[in-house]
C-alpha cells in the first residue's frame, strides 16, 4: 500500500512538472530581438504575456506593397500601423480575429521610400517597431 502511494505521488509530481513546462512561454529565440521587444512592451505598458517568437519579417517587398509576417506564443491581434512617419505612422493594416501566425499586406507604398511599422496589441499599444525600404521602380 505504501509503495502504491509513493508511486502515485511520484506520478502526480512528474505530470505537474511536465504540465508546468508545457505552459511556459516560448520566447523569441533571438536574444537581441527579444530584448528589443521587451523594451518596447515595457515602454508601452504592455503586460499581456504575448511574445513574438518569430519575426517580424518583411516579405515580398515591391515598389508599392510588402507583407509583414510574425508568430506569437499565444493568440493575439494582427494589427499594424505603418507609414513614412517614424512616430505614429498614419496607415493601418488589420486582419480580423486572433492568431499565432500573423501575415498582413502593407499597401499603397511609394517606390524608393523608407517605411516604419508598429505591430500593435489588441488595445492599440506598440508591441514592436521596425522599418524597411521599398525598391525604386
Amino acid at each position: 500500500m505504501k509503495a502504491l502511494w509513493v508511486l502515485a505521488t511520484a506520478t502526480c509530481l512528474t505530470l505537474g512538472t511536465a504540465a508546468a513546462q508545457s505552459n511556459q512561454q516560448n520566447p523569441n529565440p533571438n536574444p537581441q530581438e527579444r530584448q528589443h521587444e521587451n523594451a518596447q512592451e515595457h515602454a508601452s505598458n504592455i503586460n499581456d504575456a504575448v511574445d513574438i517568437v518569430s519575426g517580424p519579417t518583411v516579405e515580398s517587398v515591391n515598389p508599392t506593397s510588402a507583407w509583414l509576417a510574425w508568430k506569437t506564443n499565444k493568440t493575439a491581434a494582427t494589427r499594424v500601423r505603418y507609414g513614412t512617419e517614424q512616430v505614429e505612422p498614419s496607415q493601418h493594416a488589420y486582419v480580423p480575429g486572433g492568431s499565432t501566425d500573423h501575415r498582413v499586406e502593407l499597401k499603397n507604398l511609394k517606390p524608393g521610400t523608407k517605411y516604419h511599422y508598429e505591430i500593435e496589441t489588441r488595445g492599440g499599444k506598440d508591441r514592436i517597431k521596425g522599418s524597411f525600404d521599398t525598391p525604386r521602380s
